[in-house]
C-alpha cells in the first residue's frame, strides 16, 4: 500500500511539472507576440514637431516587398496653424517633393479635401542573406507653399507584420525631412526561420542514425528506413519553401541547413540500398551454397514422398560409428571397419594373425 501511494504522489507531481512547463512555454510564446506587436505599433517621429505652423506628414509603410525591392508607402497629409483654413485644408497650393521611384510633386490644391497618396519606394539590401537580411528605406519629404519651405514633422509607422522597422540615419534640415529606415526580420520571423533550420538538421542526423544502423549491423534492404529517408529527402523542399518570405535557391538558409541536410540523406539513402543490395545477394548466395550442400547429403523422395540418405557407392564402405556408450574395441583380435573413414585407421594386413577382415 505504501509503494501503490508513493507511485501514485509521484505520478502527481510529473503531471503538475508537465501543466508548469506548459505554462512557461506559452507564456514565452505570449511575450514573444507581444514584443513583436510592439515593433510593429511603433512609430517614429521626426522634423519639426513644435512648430506652431507646420505640416504633420504620416508614412505608413504597408508592405516590404523583398523580391522586387520596393517599400510601399502611403502618405497623409495633415497643415497646422496658420496653413490651415477653417475646415482644415490647405490655405494655399502647396507642392510636396518625395523620394518615391516615379518622383512626380504631388500637388496639394488650396481648399479642397486631401485624399491619400501611394508611394512606391526603393530598398537597399540583399535578400539573398535570409533570414539575417536587413533592408534601407530612404525617406525625403519637402514641402513648399507660394514658393518657400514649410516646416515638417513626419510620423513614420509600419504595418508589415514580417519586418520591424528602426531609424538607420537622419538629418535636420531647416524644413524638410530626410532619413532612412531599417527594416529587419521581425522576431517570430527570424525564431521560426531558425527553427525551420534546426529541425531539417535535425532530420538529417535521423537519416544518418537510420543508415547507421542499417549499414552497420549489414541488415541488408531494410525497406522501412529507406521508405523513411526517401519521405524525408522529399519533404525538405516544400518545408523549406514554408519559410515566410520566400528567399530565392541560395540563400543562407540553404547554405546552413537546407543543402546540408538533402546531401546527408541522400548519402544515406543511396549507400543504404546501395550496401543492402550487396549484402543481400551475399546471403542469397549463401543460402543457396547451404542449401544445395543439404540436397546433395539427401536422396531422392520415394514414392510415399520420404526422403532417404544418398545410397553408399559400390565398392566403399561407410564408417560405422560405435554404439552410444559402448567402448571400441581395441586389439590384434579386433574388428575394424573397412573404408575411407576419417576416424578408423586401417591397419597393416598382417597385425591381423585370424585372416582377412569381414565387413559387418
Amino acid at each position: 500500500m505504501q509503494n501503490h501511494s508513493e507511485k501514485k504522489s509521484r505520478g502527481a507531481l510529473w503531471v503538475v511539472g508537465a501543466a508548469i512547463m506548459l505554462i512557461v512555454v506559452m507564456l514565452a510564446s505570449l511575450a514573444m507576440y507581444r514584443l513583436g506587436r510592439y515593433h510593429a505599433d511603433a512609430a517614429h517621429v521626426f522634423g519639426k514637431a513644435d512648430t506652431a505652423d507646420r505640416v504633420d506628414l504620416e508614412a505608413w509603410i504597408g508592405k516590404i516587398d523583398t523580391v522586387s525591392q520596393t517599400a510601399s508607402v502611403e502618405v497623409r497629409v495633415f497643415p497646422q496653424g496658420a496653413l490651415a483654413d477653417e475646415q482644415g485644408y490647405f490655405k494655399s497650393d502647396a507642392v510636396l517633393y518625395t523620394s518615391a521611384l516615379k518622383a512626380d510633386p504631388i500637388t496639394l490644391k488650396a481648399g479642397q479635401p486631401i485624399s491619400v497618396s501611394e508611394l512606391r519606394l526603393a530598398l537597399g539590401g540583399t535578400l539573398t542573406d535570409y533570414p539575417f537580411d536587413r533592408y534601407d528605406v530612404p525617406l525625403h519629404f519637402d514641402l513648399l507653399s507660394g514658393g518657400k519651405p514649410v516646416p515638417l514633422a513626419t510620423t513614420v509607422a509600419s504595418g508589415d507584420s514580417f519586418f520591424k522597422v528602426s531609424v538607420a540615419a537622419a538629418t535636420d534640415p531647416v524644413a524638410a525631412v530626410d532619413v532612412t529606415i531599417r527594416a529587419k526580420r521581425s522576431t517570430p520571423t527570424l525564431v521560426f526561420a531558425v527553427f525551420i533550420m534546426i529541425l531539417m538538421l535535425g532530420l538529417a542526423v535521423a537519416a544518418a542514425t537510420a543508415a547507421f544502423y542499417v549499414l552497420r549491423w549489414r541488415r541488408g534492404l531494410l525497406w522501412p528506413a529507406c521508405s523513411m529517408m526517401a519521405a524525408l529527402l522529399f519533404a525538405l523542399v516544400p518545408l523549406r519553401n514554408a519559410v515566410p518570405g520566400s528567399p530565392p535557391i541560395g540563400s543562407v538558409i540553404d547554405f546552413l541547413s537546407f543543402f546540408i541536410a538533402e546531401g546527408i540523406i541522400s548519402a544515406a539513402l543511396i549507400s543504404s540500398v546501395v550496401i543492402g543490395y550487396r549484402v543481400e545477394i551475399a546471403k542469397e548466395r549463401a543460402e543457396h551454397i547451404k542449401k544445395q550442400a543439404t540436397k546433395n547429403q539427401l536422396g531422392p523422395l520415394d514414392q510415399g514422398g520420404n526422403q532417404h540418405p544418398a545410397p553408399i557407392p559400390v565398392g566403399a564402405t561407410a564408417p560405422i560409428p560405435p554404439r552410444l556408450g559402448a567402448p571400441i574395441p581395441t586389439g590384434p583380435g579386433a574388428p575394424t571397419p573397412m573404408g575411407p573413414g576419417p576416424n578408423y585407421p586401417q591397419p597393416p594386413a598382417s597385425a591381423n594373425p585370424h585372416g582377412p577382415v569381414q565387413r559387418w
